[in-house]
């Protein structure tokens, strides 16, 4: 019944918001002008090309100013969670940003997406499906994020803050600054600030003949800053060098869990478990990127280079102390420290071609990649109760090692003349990797594959606007480093996760049918089919632990329905969109099926000249999956304001995200067999902020350019 509500919940509020428009549109229509009018409009947000939807930013006053967080927000059929997450049309992708793929996830992404600013950023695309010339593994999806290609000669920049308030003040501090003189422009950003949150989890097990209850409370709070540096040499019209490092660090301070666990079993005394873990992550990562293009001809030919060096160093301590209570008996003490350290080394290498033959285009590309992970883990234990000293438990070392290397071949061919937009692609991806583990299990594991990956996509114009596209692709989605580290790592003293070595990636398979109505209305029909699926597991391992695992079970069949529609009114410009699917599990034991609904609308009102409201509405219901057997809706209301002065040089962005702290407030519930662990989180997702962007240039306004290609790199997702 609650879903319900929401969704008439969401529907009144679009409609207030629409009555809202036609009498503000009514109030002011006779007080502005016709030059007034043309001075408010900006060119288009969004537009759709054959196999990808291209989001215009250098030419919004809007989305200039802004965080690449606080854009993804403000994209139709874009679902970021705020904390990493990001789905487009319910897919998950894989980013790539000025020539290499984003190699970061969870919180190291969220800092990442807070401190690239709009102001750096020519556009974005967003390709639902992902064509041969990117690398099949990581995502159905991709996001390419095209930085600015044009250097002003002189100096030129911004500089700016922002200010959070949710559980806890947050500042951020973030500044650019490009200097271009003759044919070389060098570069530079910065980013800093600090993170915190402070959350409040219950989780329930119910296994056979116990019952496990645990309420654990965790603060979180970081600083971090991620410095850019880079050049640019415009050898000649036709040769070019770039080099570019990015750097990302951070260091976490004053963070802490604790639990509270109680085991009621078929002793005749209930167990209590008191522990508190204080712990400290410490990752730190170097990128250092070579990107050279040389355009062969005036018909846009051109031979590209990219080679990349990823380095990640990652220092954690983990510290329990753990008090037993039994009964009416004495307490006692069990005492671990759990040190890790991790080092990542990932190599790659690109060479792409691209001819072009008036309407045809033809593309041939390779791409080599050496990853080398090694983790190196130790656990420390002591009854303390009387002083006793931890010592360090043999069996449950972890010293692993992972060892990858990839080659790639691809080529593509597209053909593009009105009305017909014809691309087809294939590619070839050998995979060898090998791991050992040189400690617990003495584990060694070589193995190799070879993978090919067609995609298809035609569009036909149809006249006024009108266009018709069908497209098929497939992908995988390979496991993680961590995923296949077997390693135990203790979460409390009744769980903990650990590792499968035996998984393989998932294979995906994905068929769109698209329509789009007068440029502006989009109509999609999709097939979704996933073998070998990735699964979280939950299972009982003994009489009070639990463990979390992941497992290749089953399969996953997927049908969606997406539609888009714009509308403008006076003031108000509004684009909602409805996303309907129908999901069907299979495994050999049980079946699945339940559908998805995403409601999304985004509004933004006009005021004047100077200042924008907006007002972003969400609906998600997310679908039951083989174990997952419910996890909360969502109903999230964002309120925003913006407001640019000095000739559009000082943009201020204030407002609150989640203004009915929805996303905080969460149940999911996983059930496998007679076992069903239940989790709740309870926690401020509500967020108070206000951004101050100054922006400056000097010296002339001729420029430079450059286009630069997309990424050659795909590992990083699997750090």
């Amino acid at each position: 019944m609650k879903k319900y509500l929401y969704i008439l919940s969401f529907c009144f509020l679009q409609c207030a918001l629409t009555g809202f428009a036609q009498n503000k549109h009514t109030s002011i229509s006779d007080t502005i002008n016709l030059s007034e009018v043309a001075v408010l409009a900006e060119r288009p947000f969004v537009q759709h090309k054959a196999d990808r939807m291209i989001v215009s930013v250098e030419h919004s006053k809007l989305l200039k100013a802004r965080s690449l967080s606080n854009i993804l927000n403000l994209i139709p059929g874009v679902n970021y969670d705020g904390e990493g997450g990001i789905t487009i049309m319910g897919n998950g992708i894989k980013i790539y940003e000025n020539g290499k793929l984003v190699r970061l996830s969870g919180a190291q992404l969220k800092s990442y997406l807070s401190s690239l600013r709009g102001n750096d950023i020519k556009n974005l695309e967003l390709l639902p499906q992902a064509t041969a010339g990117y690398d099949a593994e990581g995502g159905t999806a991709v996001l390419v994020i095209n930085r600015q290609k044009k250097h002003e000669y002189g100096l030129s920049g911004y500089v700016g803050s922002e200010y959070e308030r949710k559980s806890k003040n947050l500042f951020s501090e973030f500044a650019g600054v490009t200097y271009s003189w003759g044919n070389v422009a060098l570069y530079a950003n910065m980013a800093l600030g600090q993170s915190a949150s402070h959350s409040k989890i219950s989780e329930s097990d119910y296994g056979q003949n116990i019952i496990v209850n645990s309420i654990s409370e965790t603060t979180d709070k970081s600083l971090y800053y991620m410095p850019k540096l880079g050049i640019d040499f415009y050898i000649s019209p036709k040769h070019y060098l770039g080099v570019e490092w990015l750097g990302n660090y951070s260091k976490d301070y004053a963070n802490a869990c604790w639990v509270h666990s109680t085991v009621t079993d078929n002793s005749p005394n209930q167990t209590n478990i008191l522990s508190y873990a204080p712990y400290s992550l410490r990752p730190n990562t170097n990128n250092v990127t070579l990107n050279y293009e040389w355009k062969t001809d005036t018909l846009g030919s051109k031979l590209n280079l990219l080679a990349d060096y990823v380095g990640e160093r990652e220092h954690d301590l983990y510290e329990y102390e753990n008090k037993y209570t039994q009964g009416i008996g004495g307490d006692s003490i069990i005492s671990k420290s759990q040190p890790s350290f991790e080092c990542v080394n990932i190599c790659s290498t690109q060479v792409d071609f691209t001819k072009f033959f008036n309407r045809h285009q033809f593309t041939l590309g390779t791409k080599y990649i050496n990853a080398n992970i090694h983790y190196d883990n130790k656990l420390y234990l002591g009854n303390t109760t009387l002083g006793g000293m931890l010592s360090e438990d043999v069996d449950q070392w972890d010293d692993f090692c992972y060892v990858e290397r990839r080659y790639a071949i691809y080529g593509m061919y597209r053909y593009s003349s009105r009305p017909w937009d014809f691309q087809v692609g294939l590619r070839d991806e050998y995979t060898e990797w090998n791991t050992q583990q040189r400690v617990r299990t003495q584990l060694h594991n070589n193995q190799k594959g070879n993978n090919i990956f067609p995609s298809f996509f035609v569009r036909k114009g149809m006249g006024q606007g009108n266009a018709l596209s069908l497209s098929y692709t497939q992908s995988i989605n390979r496991p993680s480093y961590q995923m296949v580290n077997p390693f135990v790592f203790h979460l409390s003293e009744t769980s903990y996760k650990e590792g499968n070595p035996n998984l393989k990636g998932e294979l995906l398979y994905n068929a769109a049918l698209q329509f789009v109505l007068k440029s502006r209305y989009v109509f999609s029909l999709s097939a979704f089919f996933i073998d070998r699926k990735i699964n979280e597991v939950y299972e009982q391992m003994n009489e009070q632990q639990t463990r979390y695992t992941l497992r290749n079970d089953g399969n996953l069949k997927k049908l969606a329905l997406y539609i888009e529609f714009p509308f403008t009114c006076g003031i108000w410009n509004s684009r909602s969109n409805v996303e309907l699917s129908e999901n069907f599990y299979r495994n050999s034991t049980k079946r699945v099926n339940d559908f998805g609904l995403v409601l999304s609308s985004f509004n933004r009102f006009r005021l004047s000249k100077q200042l924008t409201a907006m007002a972003n509405l969400r609906y998600i219901r997310h679908y039951k999956q083989l174990y997952l057997i419910q996890k909360s809706d969502y109903f999230g209301v964002d309120i925003e304001g913006d407001y640019s002065c000095l000739k559009d040089k000082l943009n201020i962005n204030f407002g609150v995200k989640d203004l009915l702290n929805s996303r905080g407030k969460n149940q999911q519930i996983f059930k496998n067999g007679d076992f069903e662990h239940r989790t709740d989180f309870d926690f401020t997702s509500r967020k108070f902020f206000v951004s101050v962007t100054f922006s400056f240039s000097t010296g002339s306004k001729h420029a430079i350019q450059h286009d630069k290609i997309h990424s050659n790199e795909e590992e990083k997702e699997r750090m």
